[in-house]
């Protein structure tokens, strides 16, 4: 029985060691499953490339980076346990460090189908559109454009048609009264052509002073072809001085991407609106940063400066308010998002974060801390 019993002892105590062991060797996951975010963090720092663009990323006083999208990024890398280093990268260079995994993700880019297949973009977080700056034009300046479209336009020939008009009508109306003895139009023939001229220019502008009318039939016959004439003539040259001034209006300003012709354009290379322009076959010159395109525009060596209309709008406010002139154009959205190498394994929590905290009610009142007001 002794001898039983003793293989049986030792196989089960061999058994439990085994088990023992082996428990000992298996992860606790119990904190894992109860701390969440923070087992999910990511053991490496994030490689963040930043380039200026307010008031999306620029640098404050101390040189610290600061903006809209700064924020946005270090409160989702705060609730995500994500720790993350910034470089500053000509935006130019962007795509090319993200697709090639030199950079983990930009916080700031406009997102664009011709960099779909090389980078990856979360959900946006703020849309904008495209715009144009220039200068104001001096009231001398536009009276200048003004009156050189009129010259180019119909009203100098509805302006002659009435002078025309006028003097055949005040001819005939003057012999015709003569004819008949009239008194106003009597005296010298220059007299009586002047007083029949007077009459004929009160008459199609509804004036009425009354001081000269035709006494004959035939001449009041002939006055009521006029009035019906010259209110005619009247309403067709108002219409075409106010459409050569709205005209004119527009010319000086930006609405559409083909209206740029007249211009020296200046845009940031690399840009959403630097491929818009390429799109359309706009001549531009390149620039690395918003200050130089500025200082370019300042100094008049370009005419037009094209970008994101918040961001123009933001230097047009802190360096020359009043100044210069904003020119939406609206076929040019700029949605903005981050972008992130490929295949980045955090990608699918960050855009998560990004939906919940850019449709969130306070959202719009922090954006526009760094904007001013929107207009979604």
């Amino acid at each position: 029985m002794m001898k039983f019993q003793q293989p049986f002892i030792q196989s089960t105590a061999w058994i439990v060691v085994v088990v023992f062991a082996l428990f000992l060797l298996i992860p606790d996951n119990s904190k894992a499953m109860t701390s969440g975010k923070i087992s999910e963090a990511p053991s490496r720092r994030f490689r963040v490339a930043l380039f200026e663009r307010p008031p999306y990323v620029f640098k404050d006083k101390e040189g610290h980076w600061t903006g809209l999208s700064i924020d946005l990024w270090e409160q989702i890398a705060g609730l995500l346990g994500i720790s993350y280093d910034y470089e500053e990268v000509p935006m130019q260079e962007v795509i090319k460090k993200l697709h090639q995994g030199d950079c983990d993700l930009c916080p700031e880019f406009a997102i664009s189908g011709e960099y779909a297949g090389l980078v990856e973009f979360t959900e946006p977080y703020l849309f904008s559109h495209g715009a144009v700056m220039t200068q104001t034009k001096s009231v001398t300046e536009n009276l200048r454009a003004f009156y050189s479209y009129l010259w180019r336009s119909e009203v100098l020939l509805i302006l002659l048609a009435m002078l025309a008009g006028m003097a055949v009508f005040s001819l005939v109306l003057m012999l015709v009264e003569r004819r008949r003895g009239s008194g106003h139009f009597s005296g010298p023939t220059m007299s009586g052509f002047g007083s029949a001229l007077w009459f004929s220019a009160v008459t199609m502008t509804t004036v009425g002073y009354g001081d000269k009318t035709p006494v004959s039939m035939t001449g009041r016959m002939i006055t009521f072809i006029w009035m019906l004439a010259g209110v005619l003539l009247i309403a067709l040259f108002t219409g075409t001085v106010a459409s050569s001034i709205t005209t004119a209006e527009m010319q000086s300003g930006v609405m559409r991407f083909h209206d740029l012709s007249h211009f020296r354009v200046g845009c940031i290379e690399g840009s959403r609106m630097d491929l818009l322009l390429k799109t359309r076959g706009v001549p531009a010159r390149r620039f690395s940063t918003p200050e130089d395109a500025y200082s370019a525009f300042v100094s008049k060596s370009i005419t037009a400066y094209a970008g994101d209309s918040i961001t123009l709008e933001y230097l047009m406010t802190h360096n020359a308010p009043g100044q210069f002139r904003l020119n939406i154009i609206p076929d040019s959205a700029m949605i903005y998002a981050f972008a992130t190498r490929p295949d980045l394994p955090e990608l699918t929590r960050i855009n998560r974060s990004v939906l919940e905290i850019s449709l969130a009610p306070d959202w719009r009142t922090k954006a526009e801390r760094w904007t001013g007001p929107l207009s979604f």
